[in-house]
């Protein structure tokens, strides 16, 4: 199976009754139902279900909050706050969603890929 299909199934999935204090590392995508009090560094997408909480930070190839984060987001793709979804804190990611009922406080930067395929500070928005 190829990387890239690897990284769009979610392999690991963080049960509602499930609390986790630590670091998570993954090569694939994750789905929290619970509640983790640690690090989250994954190479595939992060799900945050509608009843699961997480701090105090997560790194990812993309993130989806239903639920609620507090503490720093960081993707090299993009960032979605879903109409339920709660973000306190910082985002850095290449684009952000925030759908209409979603909460976001924090301060935001935007980032844009060069041609040389590094990043780069594109544009930095305080809220």
């Amino acid at each position: 199976m190829s990387k890239k299909k690897e990284e769009k199934i979610i392999q690991t999935i963080i049960g509602s009754e499930a609390v986790i204090e630590g670091k998570i590392t993954l090569p694939t995508s994750l789905r929290v139902d619970g509640k983790i009090i640690g690090e989250i560094d994954c190479s595939g997408d992060v799900y945050i279900g509608k009843d699961a909480y997480v701090e105090p930070s997560i790194k990812a190839k993309n993130v989806i909050i239903a639920g609620e984060v507090k503490g720093d987001v960081e993707t090299t793709e993009k960032i979605q706050i879903d109409s339920k979804g709660k973000l306190h804190g910082s985002a850095t990611s290449r684009g952000m969603i925030i759908e209409d009922g979603g909460v976001f406080n924090g301060n935001s930067s935007i980032l844009e890929v060069e041609e040389k395929g590094k990043k780069k500070k594109l544009e930095k928005v305080t809220n």
